[in-house]
């Protein structure tokens, strides 16, 4: 279990799937993505079982992802979407962490249900592929990022939704993120750094 994740995506963001595997790849960690596996009927049935052998559930959301849900008609996105909301489900059940991780300069426009890891920076430059890198190392190592691992740790300030989650980010005073969970506004009027003052 220690060198085995789910990727939660669409392959439609196939570049961005494709750094991401490639840095897991690189520590010697499994990263379960459903169109290169074999996947038997019952899909569902395939899905639970590999999240049961995962350690974290990585929910990948890159550009064609953000569009498709942009676009209401999209039938794809009604298909994915159903997909992550169940595999989702099924880490939550299983109290592993999910990452959120979104592509460099993408906001977030769907709600997450569950969540307790949240990186808003891609994988496309060295500095970021460094730092999951050493995430996913330590995944290997059997460790675990779950909530609250200081000074990561924030929440959404709305009432209505409250979540809690480790904020990978180096946001400058007056930055503004889309909660993950309620996708309102959460302003950060003093800044906000992973790294200890």
């Amino acid at each position: 279990m220690a060198n085995h994740l789910f990727v939660s995506h669409t392959k439609r963001d196939k570049e961005f799937c494709d750094a991401f595997d490639v840095i897991c790849a690189r520590v010697g960690i499994k990263a379960f993505r459903s169109e290169f596996e074999a996947i038997n009927v019952p899909a569902w049935k395939s899905i639970k079982d590999e999240i049961a052998r995962s350690r974290a559930v990585f929910l990948l959301i890159g550009r064609a992802l953000a569009a498709a849900q942009a676009d209401s008609y999209d039938p794809h996105w009604k298909y994915t979407q159903n997909w992550i909301a169940f595999e989702i489900g099924l880490a939550c059940q299983r109290g592993i962490d999910v990452w959120v991780v979104t592509d460099e300069g993408i906001d977030m426009n769907f709600p997450v249900p569950y969540l307790n890891n949240y990186w808003l920076y891609g994988v496309s430059s060295d500095r970021n592929r460094e730092a999951m890198r050493s995430i996913l190392d330590n995944y290997n190592k059997g460790y675990t990022f779950g909530f609250p691992s200081a000074p990561m740790d924030t929440s959404c300030p709305y009432a209505n939704c409250g979540v809690e989650f480790n904020l990978w980010a180096e946001l400058a005073p007056g930055s503004i993120i889309k909660c993950p969970q309620c996708l309102m506004d959460i302003q950060f009027e003093h800044g906000f750094s992973t790294s200890e003052s």
